[in-house]
């Protein structure tokens, strides 16, 4: 999270309370809200955003852009007055309160614009009327893609918290992945479209190709054959699909042929042409050039065999972009499976990936009538480090505990960030005994780690799951875990505790 220096002005006239959105029960709801808010459609998404915004801030006017060059594109509007700006709008961003959020990369919270002489002419103040503003910047990976700004008609009397600058934050962050997840999909949907107009022109290639096609599985068996191929050897259909290559191939030449296939299923070439003889239906001898490919399955494992007689053509590029399509839908999946499960900061499981995890467990835990221990780790004084050093070093610090944690506990076990400077450990079939042992070894590391600007350590408190005398609930199971953490931490901290 970006240090941003609060912007100063006081208005005699100001009448806005104080309001702290992260604190309050109402952000937390919105948060639940927002975090299962599909983004198949994101002019949806953009409204639901800026209407939770909007009422956790107590603001006026709502917009998320995005910026293009020079250009700032409202993607989003809320607003409950008449305001100079509608969805679709373009302005030039250096018109407006978001140029100096796109070019320091910061959040800016100006709460009184008549306090500072340098907004007094700004239309949007002049004209419309708005004395506050916040903004902060909406990110794919490194690159600014737009903002996220909120606009208010009443000056404030006091600045606004850097809770209240965290939530914006955390906003504009959600919404950024949020749209890159839509990308993704619309890659992903456009990849599987290709995918299968590649297989309907490969199947109408091969269906009206004028050379002869076939496709034989691995031990030679012909599985399809088109036209040409049936013309060729003198067969029909049903025939060639009675028969194998090598029983109509030229004793002479099935020697060459076998061995290309060898090294072809090795992975050793991708491809081989040869020319053979082949025995027709007739009895006559038919010279053929052969090319043959290897289709493999998803997991990459042989497939069958592509074959084509006489000319090669187009059909081989065709049978490369069709792969080409194949790794791109993976690929694209792949990076939605991340996104949707791993925090990005730890690359650990995040909040809502640990959820399912937690409920899988149960499930298992009661069907095994087996122990479940909930392990829950918070950062002791972690707010007190971060101020010290800045969130850089106070991210630094977050992701050596992670490894911390994957290093100290099984490859059975399920460990993720449930929220801040919170950790939460599964361990599955595990006693209270076990369980307090792993807590204590990665208590123990984490006092003794190095690396860090200065000391660091950790609480812990342990519920274990007893399927046979209470019910598989994991909102009880953690707060019942959130409970020992408190009395580690009202004991004195750096210390394991035992609901």
């Amino acid at each position: 999270m970006a240090g941003n220096e609060e912007e100063r002005g006081k208005s005699p006239h100001a009448v806005r309370p104080h309001h702290n959105p992260r604190r309050s029960v109402a952000a937390l709801h919105a948060l639940q809200d927002l975090l299962h808010t599909g983004d198949d459609d994101l002019s949806v998404l953009y409204d639901r955003y800026l209407k939770s915004a909007l009422t956790l801030f107590d603001m006026d006017a709502g917009v998320i852009s995005s910026v293009k060059g020079d250009q700032f594109v409202f993607l989003g509007v809320q607003s409950e007055r008449p305001v100079p700006f509608k969805t679709g709008d373009r302005w030039p961003l250096q018109s407006t309160f978001a140029q100096e959020v796109v070019r320091t990369g910061q959040t800016r919270l100006i709460w009184h614009l008549s306090g500072e002489a340098r907004f007094q002419d700004h239309p949007l103040h002049r004209d419309a009327g708005f004395e506050t503003y916040v903004g902060a910047p909406i990110r794919i990976g490194d690159t600014i893609v737009g903002t996220f700004s909120l606009l208010g008609t009443k000056p404030r009397d006091i600045p606004f918290t850097p809770e209240e600058q965290a939530f914006l934050e955390l906003l504009a962050n959600m919404l950024g992945r949020a749209i890159e997840r839509h990308r993704l999909d619309i890659r992903r949907r456009a990849a599987e479209v290709e995918r299968q107009d590649a297989m309907r022109l490969f199947t109408a290639a091969f269906d009206h190709a004028p050379i002869g096609m076939a496709l034989v599985d691995l031990k030679g068996q012909f599985l399809d054959v088109n036209e040409a191929a049936c013309m060729l050897f003198g067969y029909s259909e049903p025939q060639m699909r009675a028969l194998t290559f090598q029983a109509i191939t030229v004793a002479d030449d099935l020697e060459a042929d076998l061995d290309d296939l060898r090294r072809l299923l090795g992975g050793e070439i991708k491809g081989y042409r040869l020319k053979k003889r082949y025995v027709r239906g007739d009895g006559s001898i038919l010279l053929a050039q052969l090319d043959v490919t290897l289709v493999r399955n998803e997991d990459g494992s042989p497939r069958c065999f592509v074959s084509q007689i006489q000319d090669i053509g187009p059909q081989t590029l065709l049978l490369e972009q069709l792969n080409q399509r194949g790794e791109e839908l993976q690929a694209a999946n792949r990076k939605l499976t991340e996104l949707a499960t791993v925090d990005p900061l730890t690359g650990i499981l995040n909040r809502r990936a640990l959820r399912q995890h937690i409920d899988d467990e149960l499930q298992a835990a009661s069907a095994s009538k087996a122990p479940l221990a909930f392990v829950m780790f918070d950062v002791d004084h972690f707010k007190t480090y971060n101020d010290r050093f800045g969130h850089l070093e106070g991210d630094h610090a977050l992701k050596a505990i992670a490894d911390i944690l994957r290093d100290g506990t099984r490859a059975s076990d399920t460990i993720g960030r449930f929220g801040g400077e919170e950790f939460l450990v599964l361990l599955p079939r595990t006693g209270e005994a076990v369980a307090s042992a792993i807590a204590e070894r990665i208590r123990a590391r984490t006092e003794a780690a190095t690396g860090l600007l200065a000391h660091l350590t950790i609480s812990a408190g342990i519920h274990v799951f007893d399927p046979e005398h209470e019910p598989a609930s994991g909102d009880h199971s953690i707060s019942m875990a959130d409970a020992a953490l408190y009395r580690a931490k009202h004991l004195g901290r750096n210390r394991v505790e035992v609901a």
